[in-house]
């Protein structure tokens, strides 16, 4: 072999390095990034509920790029209205490819607490695939953005809408200043700062976020009715991923030989944003704290309830994680005195129930979305209770679906194959179907919370007969008196009443 091959890997590697080092010499330093802006907040001790300027900020532009496109509130309007004429700025335009690049969900509430940071967490150049560039970029263009839209007149000129968000949140959760003392207790670590980031133009969607030495809950609106917001009531489950997320990372090797778990609910879990079996870990633990808070906070039959609503999206280790707390972790404070110390123990019970196959015998309910395909694709049949099938509402809801293109025909009865049934709240087969909502009389319980006026249950689940699916769709009696709503996801034919909620198994709208 002559020398000029024996030269040509060795310089080939050295272009290869010279051109990373070049590529990586031209990433711009993280951006200097203060806003004159100091949230509106309520505290008490460490703990605070606050809108802040940072993530309000960050939510307009990504809003203005498409993200959470369907909060109709006049909130979003008024944001439509102002910064409007911004539709095609520069950092809107990065969003978008952020957005692309995995810069979603939760990535955009930290992302806006790390704009005024030194540098970038890990966790935040991970969901760009190391484009610490595109971040730079995206900062130094918002930057831009504040300026030449005159952001801080917007926040400013909306501070006291902010503080009566604050008011209904503490109103309809009294006891949050609480809540930090109960996770601490469980988890056996004491942090510093506590902060709920109300975030007014984020729709469904909470999430959960840490430094070293705050514990942050994001938390959407879940429901918008006469003129109201209503908070998402997820700050248990968001304020547990900072025990948990650490935990699981640390001893994520523990776990690893145990990932074909994750295959039965795989593509169910990548419908809600979590992809990979270390998400699926970090989830499942999160929300079999949740079953124990529950049952603390409200009883053994709603823990229960909870557990099996868990098991029916695909979270189907819930339960045994659930029982492993209560059973192990939560009696032997000296053998585990931190949740981390809890973890190797964990893993060996995962190990166990992965041998026992259990995971082979999974099969999550399905989406409203995967239904309403099966309706599409195959036809569907409508069982209307309780002498509506003349309502308002009913009549409606028949026509759009024909319209739409669905075959659908009527029935006397629950039946096999694919069925929508109508019903009002108090009947019998809305009590024999219903697994997962509390139903009293016409009305639905959520967070001990009791609604009997303009409310609609709607349940996905496998038809017990057999052969497809079955859509509950309950409602108090004041909604038959009316159409059903219109809009929602292009690609479901428009017409459902909960068409934009596709990624749902269940869902309790108000209007």
């Amino acid at each position: 072999m002559s020398r000029a091959k024996l030269l040509l890997v060795p310089l080939s590697l050295l272009v290869l390095l010279f051109a990373f080092y070049l590529s990586q010499s031209h990433v711009p330093p993280k951006p200097d990034f203060q806003l004159n802006l100091s949230p509106v907040s309520k505290c008490s001790g460490n703990v605070c509920i606050e809108v802040n300027p940072y993530t309000e900020l960050t939510h307009v532009v990504f809003h203005l790029a498409g993200w959470n496109s369907n909060n109709i509130t006049p909130y979003a309007q008024e944001v439509e209205s102002y910064f409007s004429p911004y539709r095609n700025h520069k950092a809107v335009l990065l969003a978008r490819k952020a957005l692309r690049e995995g810069l979603g969900y939760d990535a955009i509430p930290w992302f806006a607490m790390e704009l005024n940071s030194t540098k970038w967490s890990a966790h935040l150049v991970e969901r760009v695939h190391g484009d610490k560039k595109l971040l730079n970029e995206l900062a130094v263009a918002i930057k831009d953005f504040v300026r030449e839209s005159n952001f801080s007149a917007f926040y400013e000129s909306h501070k006291e809408f902010y503080r009566e968000q604050i008011g209904l949140f503490l109103k309809e959760n009294p006891d949050v200043f609480s809540l930090p003392r109960f996770e601490e207790n469980f988890f056996r670590e004491r942090k510093n700062r506590w902060i709920f980031v109300l975030q007014p133009l984020e729709v469904y969607y909470s999430y959960g976020g840490w430094t070293n030495d705050t514990v942050y809950a994001f938390l959407g609106v879940c429901s918008f009715s006469n003129g109201t917001y209503s908070y998402c009531s997820a700050s248990a489950h968001e304020l547990a991923h900072s025990f948990v997320n650490p935990a699981v990372e640390g001893h994520y090797w523990e776990f690893k030989g145990y990932k074909e778990m994750f295959s039965p609910v795989k593509e169910v879990m990548a419908s809600m944003g979590y992809s990979s079996w270390k998400t699926y870990l970090d989830e499942t633990f999160v929300r079999a704290f949740e079953a124990y808070y529950i049952l603390k906070t409200e009883g053994n039959q709603s823990a229960e309830r909870f557990i099996k609503g868990q098991e029916a999206l695909g979270f189907y280790l819930v339960g045994r994680v659930y029982r492993a707390y209560l059973t192990d972790y939560s009696p032997n404070r000296d053998k585990y005195p931190t949740f981390d110390s809890f973890m190797p123990e964990l893993a060996r019970l995962m190990g166990g129930w992965y041998k026992e196959g259990l995971w082979k015998k999974v099969s999550p309910e399905p989406t409203i979305r995967m239904a309403f395909l099966a309706f599409k694709t195959k036809g569907v049949k409508l069982y209307v209770a309780q002498n509506i099938s003349n309502s308002t509402y009913v009549k409606s809801y028949v026509e759009t679906l024909k319209k739409a293109g669905f075959k659908a025909s009527f029935t006397k009865g629950l039946e096999s194959g694919n069925v929508i049934v109508i019903t009002p709240l108090n009947s019998t087969i809305a009590h024999k179907l219903n697994r997962y909502v509390e139903i009293r009389n016409n009305s639905v319980v959520l967070d001990g919370a009791e609604y009997f006026k303009g409310v609609f249950l709607v349940e996905a689940l496998r038809n017990p007969k057999g052969g497809g699916f079955v859509l509950l769709m309950a409602g108090t009696p004041d909604v038959f008196n009316r159409k059903p709503s219109g809009g929602g996801d292009e690609g479901l034919m428009n017409y459902h009443y909960f068409v934009y909620l596709t990624n749902l198994r269940r869902a309790v709208a108000f209007g």
